[in-house]
């Protein structure tokens, strides 16, 4: 295990933002040997919380009040999950690397701002992102031959313990949040997916669902919880077994939910689903990488305004559900047919790697770019 590799910024009021970042060091996709420290922007509102999370995991980190507080030793790397106004200031540190990793593989219009150009390097899950970014003219085919796209397949696109096994007939439904603007909500919890819900459970012979909301949910738009909790009711009355994924829920609140007739169980055991519906998010690739049947949901309107690769595009007639259209098509097309677009690495070797070895690569990799660029333009 090598260490002190690399630094995170976050800047971020959200703590469902502080829980994903946490997500990562959970799966031994970065540890606390390896990170020097986590660079946190400084807001009196929840920098006691946050400080309490990062001390029970062990991870060092500071807060920045100022930019005088920020001193990076050199030839490091420095790893960013979400693009932030106060990223463009950290970047004019050029004694290290500057690379994003996002917080997961997605279509979502956030996948393709503007602000992704300031990094030296940028990571996807594969072909799709490099193919996404083109189509969106944040890069050129130049770029990509200078390596400021790496592919690094599953690595951060996020982690979780569900598996296919096609006789389980439990369906997993992951709803996105409502988006940090109005302009952003691609969250499927509407009137509409009750409808969606009932008869796919029909037409599957569904006995259990399994339900994952998007740890932000509710941040913007409380009702979009009340919202779900009805959803939640609407199943058990049905005579559906209800679970929860949770790993947060207090006694009371199992207690109470034992009582409605439903229960919580906790992100960590393994589940087996048969199918899964899910929103334009990260999670849709999560699933597909772990070659799960799926059918995506959104409003048709919002998706014409999404910038995504033709070969996705073609993905999506057989495995797209429009909530505000007329279609009745409930598709699970296999995700086989696409797993190796949206799954790929820049050398092969990498998908025989553990995450941490990933990790150890792309920081070497990375500064070796950096040093051949200098060695470049300091050429006589």
């Amino acid at each position: 295990m090598s260490s002190n590799l690399y630094y995170i910024y976050i800047d971020t009021k959200i703590q469902g933002a502080i829980d994903q970042l946490l997500s990562y060091f959970q799966s031994n996709v970065f540890n606390a040997n390896s990170c020097i420290a986590i660079y946190a922007k400084y807001y009196k509102e929840n920098y006691k919380v946050i400080s309490k999370l990062f001390e029970n995991h062990n991870i060092r980190y500071k807060f920045i009040k100022k930019y005088s507080d920020i001193s990076f030793e050199d030839n490091k790397v420095v790893f960013y999950l979400f693009n932030a106004q106060s990223n463009c200031r950290m970047v004019a540190f050029r004694n290290v690397s500057h690379v994003f990793i996002t917080h997961g593989e997605s279509n979502k219009k956030s996948s393709v701002k503007p602000i992704v150009r300031i990094y030296d390097h940028v990571i996807t899950s594969g072909q799709v992102g490099i193919d996404r970014y083109l189509k969106a003219g944040l890069f050129t085919e130049s770029d990509i031959e200078d390596n400021r796209v790496i592919r690094l397949g599953s690595t951060f696109v996020g982690q979780n313990n569900y598996f296919y096994e096609k006789e389980s007939r439990t369906l997993l439904y992951a709803p996105t949040w409502e988006g940090g603007v109005p302009d952003e909500n691609f969250s499927s919890i509407s009137d509409r997916i009750k409808d969606l819900l009932a008869k796919v459970i029909k037409n599957n012979s569904v006995e259990k669902v399994i339900i994952q909301k998007h740890p932000n949910l509710g941040h913007r738009d409380k009702s979009y919880i009340s919202a779900l909790n009805n959803i939640i009711l609407i199943l058990v009355q049905s005579g559906i077994k209800v679970s929860i994924i949770s790993s947060k829920a207090s006694l009371k609140e199992k207690l109470k939910a034992l009582h409605v007739g439903f229960k919580y169980i906790s992100p960590n055991r393994r589940t087996n689903v048969s199918h899964a519906i899910t929103d334009i998010s990260a999670m849709e690739v999560q699933l597909l990488v772990k070659n799960i049947p799926t059918m995506v949901v959104a409003n048709e309107h919002r998706y014409k305004e999404l910038i995504i690769p033709k070969i996705m595009k073609t993905y999506y007639l057989g495995s797209m559900f429009y909530l505000d259209g007329n279609s009745n098509q409930m598709t699970f097309n296999s995700p086989e047919s696409i797993s190796s677009y949206v799954e790929s690495y820049h050398e092969e070797f990498l998908e025989n790697l553990s995450f941490e070895k990933r990790i150890e690569w792309l920081c070497e990799y990375v500064q070796s770019l950096k040093w051949l660029s200098y060695k470049n333009r300091h050429i006589i």
